[in-house]
C-alpha cells in the first residue's frame, strides 16, 4: 500500500485511483482474498481521514473487488468439536465460545468492549473492529459499517461476564495476558494454532469459527435472514452466497417436515361423502 499511496496527498486520491490500483492488484497475481484485504487497509485508513476532517468522503467505497474464490470446501465444527477446542485454549475459552456461536470476525472480537455487553438480555453489540496493519493497530468501524446486536446462548454469557469481571465500561472484554488488544497472530502463535493440534484440528484458523456460527445456528432452525444480521452481512443475498450449502440441507428438513405432517393429517382419497342438513331457523 505504501509504495503506491505513502507520498499522495489524502485529497488527491479518487475513487478512480483506487479502483485502477485495485485492477493492477488483481493483474499482478495476488488472490482475490489478499486484494480485498489490502483494500480494506486502505479503506480504514481514509475512513479515519473522513472522520478527522481532512477529506469529504471516502473514495475507497463502493470500489468494486475480485470476487473470493468459494472453492475451497468449508470447516464446520460441531459443538464437541468446539468444546474440545476451547477446553484446550483454557483461561481463553470464552474467545472461541463467542466466536463460535455468534460469528463475529477477529478484529469484531478483539475490539468488544465491556459496556456492550447485556447479560440480561444476552445480547452484545459489535460496534467496531481493531485490524492491525504492519505491527499498528488501526480502529474503525465493522466491516457492513453498520452496528449489530448478536444474541449469544446462557453458557456463553457465562464466559463473558468472567472475562469483564473487574473491569469498567469501556476497558476490552478479551486482552492478552499482559493486557492490551488481542492480536490475532500472537493469539494463534502461543494458545490458539496449539489447541488445535491438541484438539485433533490441527490447520483450522480462527475465521474457520465464524463459518462453524452460521452452520450451528441453521442446524439450530436460524433462517437466512437471522444468520445474515448474526454475522453482518451487507444482504441476506450474500448470506446465501457463502453458505448455500447449509441452506440446502435446511431444505430437505422441510420436504422432511413436510412429509411428517402428511402423514399425521392424511388427506382424504376416498370414502363416502356424507351431506350436511340444513337447519331451519327457529327449530
Amino acid at each position: 500500500m505504501l509504495p503506491r499511496w505513502g507520498s499522495v496527498p489524502l485529497n488527491r486520491i479518487g475513487h478512480e485511483d483506487v479502483a485502477a490500483w485495485v485492477s493492477e492488484l488483481s493483474v499482478s497475481g495476488l488472490s482475490p482474498a489478499t486484494v480485498r484485504y489490502v483494500h480494506r487497509v486502505l479503506s480504514l485508513q481514509l475512513a479515519l481521514a473522513v472522520k478527522a476532517g481532512r477529506i469529504a468522503s471516502n473514495p475507497a467505497e463502493g470500489v468494486r473487488l475480485p470476487r473470493a474464490s468459494r472453492s475451497s470446501e468449508k470447516r464446520f465444527l460441531s459443538h464437541e468439536e468446539v468444546r474440545a477446542l476451547a477446553e484446550a485454549c483454557d483461561d481463553y475459552a470464552g474467545v472461541i465460545y463467542v466466536l463460535a456461536y455468534c460469528g463475529l470476525r477477529w478484529g469484531e472480537l478483539a475490539a468488544l468492549r465491556v459496556g456492550r455487553v447485556d447479560p440480561l438480555r444476552r445480547r452484545l453489540v459489535v460496534a467496531e473492529s481493531v485490524t492491525e496493519v504492519r505491527g499498528a493497530l488501526v480502529w474503525g468501524s465493522p466491516k457492513s459499517h453498520q452496528q449489530r446486536s448478536v444474541p449469544f446462548p446462557a453458557f456463553v454469557g457465562e464466559h463473558l461476564v468472567a472475562a469483564s469481571a473487574g473491569k469498567g465500561t469501556e476497558e476490552l472484554v478479551f486482552t492478552a495476558r499482559r493486557g492490551g488488544v488481542l492480536r490475532n497472530l500472537n493469539f494463534r502463535r502461543d494458545v490458539f494454532d496449539l489447541a488445535a493440534v491438541e484438539a485433533g484440528l490441527a490447520g483450522l484458523t480462527p475465521h474457520e469459527l465464524r463459518h462453524t456460527a452460521a452452520s450451528l445456528a441453521v442446524s439450530a432452525g436460524a433462517n437466512v435472514k437471522a444468520v445474515q444480521r448474526m454475522l453482518g452481512h451487507a444482504s441476506a443475498a450474500m448470506t446465501l452466497d457463502v453458505y448455500s450449502g447449509l441452506f440446502d440441507d435446511d431444505l430437505d428438513g422441510v420436504a422432511d417436515r413436510l412429509d411428517s405432517a402428511r402423514s399425521v393429517h392424511p388427506l382424504c382419497t376416498g370414502g363416502e361423502v356424507v351431506p350436511l342438513k340444513q337447519i331451519t331457523p327457529g327449530r
